[in-house]
This record gives C-alpha cells, structure tokens and sequence, in this order.
C-alpha cells in the first residue's frame, strides 16, 4: 500500500483506529521517508468535537506532522443532499482529503495517497448491513483493501486485517490514549446497532464471527475478480460493434448478440446485461435484478417486442439481438421527429441515349457504387404513372416482384420487412417512394421490379436521398 518516498494524508478522527493508524505512519515514517498529512473533520454534530480536534492536533504536534481542521455543517448538509447525517458526513470526510490531496500535489507533485483507518469489525459491519439490506456479490466483498478515487488518489486502508480489539490493546500497550465519540454508543444508526446488538451476539453463537466475515469476504473477492473477468470476454464477444451509438431521438443504444450470449453461464449473463443497464443509465441509479430479469425474459422469447424498463431505459427483442436504449422521453429509437427520414428526394430524367452517350458502360454497371447504390437508384421512366408520394409506410403497400414465367405478382411492404428483418422499431422512419400503394423504392433497401430499367427502356430518372442516411 504505501513505497518509499509516498506522500500520505491521513484521516484521523481521534478514535483508538485512526490514532493507531497514525501511530503505524509515523513509525514506517523512519524506514521509508514517507511524507504524512493529517486532516480531522469536524462534522457539527458533537460539543465535544473541539476537544477531539485538539487530541488529535497534539499527537500531530508530538510526532511531527502538519495538521489541517476542516469544519463543516454535516447535518445542514444532509438536509441539501437529501441524505442521511452519516452518508453526508462520509461524503464530506472524502472531500477533504482530495481536497488536501489537490493543494498538495500543487505545491510538490509526487504520489499521493489517502490513508483511513477502517478494520475488520468495520468491514463486518459493512457486509452485515449490506446484505441486510440486499446486494449482489460485489457488495458481500466488503470494503476494498485500496481503491481509486474519481479523481486518481489511491485509498489505501491498512488496518483492515486488524479487529478493533487488537488495536486497542495495542494502544494500551504502547501508554497511547485515543478519544471517544459519545454517538458511536448510540444505536441511532443502523450501523451502530450491528455492532452493539448483532455483532456482539454473533461472537457468541461462534467464536471468531467477524474474522470469518471477512475470511469469506476475501474469497467472494476472487470470485467476484474471476466474474468480472468473465464478464468482460463476453461483453467484447457479444456486444454489437455499433454498441453505444446516438439514434435518430439522441438516445444510447447497446446491441448483444443473442446466439452468442446464451452461450455463457447465467451468472455472467447476468452481470452482462447489469453492466449495460449500468452504462446506459450512467451509473445504474433505479435498475437492478428486477429489470436484468425482465431483459432474460424478454431473450428467452423469439417475438420481437418491446419492455419499458426505468428511467426511460428500454430493451427491444429484435430477431437475434437485445437492445437496450435509453433517451429522455423514453421514445423508440429510430423513429423520425416529423422530418421524414431527416433528408429529402431529388429526381433528375435523362433519355437513355444521353446517359449511355456519356458513360458506355452505364447499364453493365448499373448497380456498382457511385452509380447505383443504397440511397441512389435509377428506374425506368415511363413506368411511373402518376406523381410521386414521398411518405412513411401504409396498410395495402407493396412490390410488385416479377416471377419466372416473367409477369408480376405482388410483396406486401410488411412481407418485405419482415423478411429481411427491418427492425419493428424502425419501420415507421423509413422513406418510401410511392405511386399510390405500389411502393417503387423503399430507402435504403429495395425498387419494385416492374420499375427497373431494360433494354425497352427509353427514359431514365435517376432517384437520389440525400440528407442522413442511418436505418
């Protein structure tokens, strides 16, 4: 956790942990040359805390290390945030050791750590509390050894191996008094009723409780490492490569590839589909294992539909892929806002003699890029009747397909799409090119057959889409 030359900013309370984690600085301190800040926290809360804050500014005095105070209005704060005194008040501690952190690295670079003093009774606490209150098995692991915060600063915690009973008869050992806080003897938060109730009663159905908490804690954490490898290699097998991307409404899309999906044990699975709930929703805020199975239920049925989950996030069955989208109406990505396919058609008619007299190789190379392609096609002239309809699908739409025996039959639109699989949720946006329910060119797909040029051709009308071109 800590190499020689790091600087360190201790959180130190005044408590018998925090003071026996500044003890332990100070003396690796003589073999390391570490650099040691301390920053004590005042949270409003306590008369006395004046008195911890001087404890603690005398040890610093007495072992050499510059001390800083931060005062700060925990319970008003908790009214601001919508939180409870003790998620604030966890809140606010953090801040001020980046903060230290950040004022720090400004005046003398270097690397930076955060110490704090949590042990395993903490740790015990901490999984009890959780799994009381429902969690998966990244929660059941317990606090991290060390960890990142967002802004880079490793948080390291050397005491967590230590139960709370060591420390403090360590402390007595070495003649080294600490401070007490009146509220931990309070069973006002849920915490402290763990530790003064259940915790205690633990012990007494079996010796050692709390060191096997964290015994097991520690081995969730390698399973929980291995998932989360797992977890990865299936996200880059079967995740879309157009996975996340902005649609039509501004919404995120994530695709995963059905087929490939199912080919991995449920509990990655699972972990898979919470991950892009997760970075769909920045941050997984309102979804959970309630809409992960909504999202299984939706995989193991082979009707494409569709499921509001939360938050405007939705997921789609769309033939062999889940998609789970998220915008701020919740809207079916895809759909147009009333731009029909957020482009526009030009037409331009050419005699057929005018087009070969200028490229001699036109027909050969009707359909190559650059002449004909997706969004550019060109149609027998005189085989378009009446005026062309540039408008979204109808009931009663269709192709009209020539057959072997050279006459034509008819494709209804929605036979069409649903063969070549058009996504549901697209259908709607797409342009069609029409005379009257005879769809001549559907954008971005197919012409009608009866308009396509032959050698009777005489006229040509070259159809171009121009605009965004995404289906």
């Amino acid at each position: 956790m800590i190499s020689r030359g790091d600087k360190v900013v201790a959180g130190i309370s005044g408590g018998a942990d925090s003071i026996c984690l500044l003890f332990l600085l100070c003396e690796i301190r003589k073999t390391t040359g570490i650099e040691i800040r301390v920053v004590h926290v005042d949270h409003g809360i306590r008369e006395e805390a004046a008195d911890d804050a001087g404890y603690v500014r005398s040890c610093c005095e007495r072992w050499g290390v510059p001390f800083k105070l931060v005062r700060v209005d925990v319970p008003g704060m908790a009214a601001k945030w919508g939180m409870s005194e003790e998620e604030a008040g966890r809140r606010v501690r953090y801040e001020a050791f980046e903060k230290e952190a950040d004022d720090w690295a400004e005046t003398s670079g270097g690397i930076i750590k955060i110490a704090v003093a949590h042990n395993m009774n903490d740790n015990a606490e901490t999984i009890l509390f959780r799994l009381f209150r429902g969690t998966g098995l990244k929660g059941l692991t317990g606090i991290p050894y060390t960890r990142k915060t967002d802004r880079g600063y490793d948080i390291i915690r050397p005491l967590l191996g230590i139960q709370r009973s060591e420390i403090e008869e360590f402390l007595e050992d070495k003649g080294i008094r600490w401070v007490s806080d009146a509220t931990n003897d309070e069973d006002v938060y849920s915490r402290n009723r763990i530790r003064h109730n259940i915790i205690p009663e633990a012990e007494d159905i079996s010796r050692g409780a709390v060191k096997h908490i964290n015994e097991t804690a520690l081995m969730l954490t390698e399973t929980e490492d291995l998932l989360r490898e797992l977890e990865k290699e299936c996200l880059k097998e079967c995740r879309a490569q157009d996975s996340v991307r902005e649609d039509k409404t501004g919404a995120a899309v994530i695709r995963l590839k059905i087929d490939k999906l199912e080919k991995y044990h449920i509990a990655v699975i699972k972990r898979v589909v919470m991950a892009c709930l997760s970075e769909i929703t920045g941050g997984g805020k309102d979804v959970g294992s309630l809409q992960t199975d909504q999202i299984l239920e939706l995989m193991s049925r082979p009707e494409n539909r569709k499921i509001d989950l939360a938050r405007g996030v939705s997921a789609f069955r769309e033939y062999d892929s889940i998609l789970i989208c998220a915008g701020g109406s919740g809207a079916d990505p895809g759909i147009g806002d009333g731009e029909l396919g957020h482009g526009h058609l030009e037409t331009r008619v050419y005699t057929l003699q005018e087009i070969i007299a200028q490229n001699p190789e036109f027909i050969e190379n009707l359909h190559r890029e650059g002449i004909s392609n997706e969004y550019t096609k060109w149609v027998d002239y005189d085989k378009i009747d009446e005026q062309i309809e540039i408008r979204t699908r109808k009931t009663g739409d269709h192709f009209l397909t020539r057959k072997s025996d050279g006459l034509y039959g008819r494709k209804t639109l929605k036979e069409y799409m649903i063969d070549r699989k058009i996504p549901s949720r697209l259908r709607d946006s797409i342009p069609v090119i029409a005379n009257g329910s005879k769809c001549i060119w559907l954008v971005g797909y197919r012409l009608s057959d009866d308009v396509m040029i032959t050698d009777k051709t005489k006229k040509v009308m070259k159809l171009e889409w121009v605009g965004e071109r995404e289906k």
